[in-house]
């Protein structure tokens, strides 16, 4: 009883910390509302959003979706059926506990500060300059300035994103002991600086497709939604995640590449470097080993996911602007 006593206040503190951080980053982003704000504001709010999405609820689809995907590869490389997401999600659970869907939260966090400001600010940089152009807004409607401006959003924010990106799934693999810092270091050691940027083709390639989707898709369904004021905000948003999700073999391709990246794989003497060294090749290799279907590995978490990063970084902004 007392142990159990003794786990059920330290997950409650672990659970106060986490909502105690939730609540500062919703009002950082809540004190940056105006008409029309500035690159700076932007940038602050982008870092506080990201963070919120991640903390409730993006980062535990991140690690779930993650780890769907390295089940897949164990399964290829044990040559033996895959077990379901759901199954996955247990496994998780069971070995981990709930906090287990948090692992690598610091360098998601890390990420997210980072990640987030570039999008935004980049982004909605982008989209107001373009709206403001008496030219281009006669030519382009606003669901394709909103295409464009997510492309370009997206494509920086893989600048910071890669190196972060491979520690939560190295730390979801059990990397370095399941630790963000071993992860790190046996990457480092390993693979030297240029290993942190590994699979940094598909980052980029997933990151432009993905905000070129969910901004573009969400200006484009967003007039056609009968429902008014922030609900029909929210389902835009919704349908804008779920149908970027398109482009889940880049995400697929992208935690192969990291995975080999970490795990020795692709050594002078591996026979599979070649197999890795290429976004296109790792998908090559996926389909020859999973079928097509294996390049949609992790789907379900994955569009939950976009729900959530859409509506923090695509519907809120938009919402907090008017």
């Amino acid at each position: 009883m007392t142990i159990r006593t003794a786990y059920l206040e330290r997950n409650l503190i672990w659970a106060m910390r986490f909502l105690s951080c939730f609540l500062v980053l919703l009002l950082t982003a809540t004190l940056t509302v105006g008409s029309s704000p500035t690159v700076l504001q932007n940038f602050v709010r982008g870092s506080a959003l990201k963070c919120a999405a991640d903390l409730c609820g993006g980062l535990p689809c991140e690690v779930w979706k993650s780890s769907v995907v390295l089940e897949s590869i164990s399964a290829e490389s044990q040559n033996r059926p895959a077990v379901n997401s759901i199954q996955v999600l247990r496994r998780v659970l069971h070995e981990k506990g709930p906090r287990g869907l948090w692992s690598g939260c610091s360098a998601r966090m890390v990420e997210g500060c980072f990640s987030g400001a570039v999008l935004l600010s980049s982004k909605e940089t982008i989209r107001k300059t373009l709206s403001a152009s008496t030219v281009i807004r006669k030519r382009l409607a606003p669901a394709t300035i909103g295409f464009i401006s997510g492309a370009c959003g997206g494509a920086c924010q893989a600048i910071v994103m890669t190196p972060c990106s491979l520690l939560v799934t190295a730390t979801a693999a059990g990397a370095g002991g399941g630790n963000v810092i071993g992860a790190a270091r046996e990457i480092w050691t390993r693979k030297g600086a240029g290993g942190f940027y590994r699979g940094s083709g598909a980052v980029a390639a997933r990151q432009a497709t993905n905000w070129f989707s969910r901004q573009g898709i969400t200006e484009l369904v967003r007039p056609k939604i009968k429902i008014g004021g922030v609900p029909g905000e929210i389902l835009a948003g919704c349908l804008g995640g779920t149908i970027s999700c398109w482009n889940t073999p880049f995400e697929v391709a992208r935690i192969y590449s990291q995975t080999h990246s970490y795990s020795g794989e692709d050594n002078e003497h591996s026979s599979r470097r070649k197999e890795h060294h290429t976004m296109f090749a790792t998908m090559s290799d996926v389909v020859k080993n999973r079928g097509i279907g294996g390049l949609f590995a992790g789907i379900g978490p994955r569009i939950v996911q976009s729900c959530y990063q859409t509506v923090f970084l695509v519907t809120i902004p938009r919402v907090l602007d008017s």
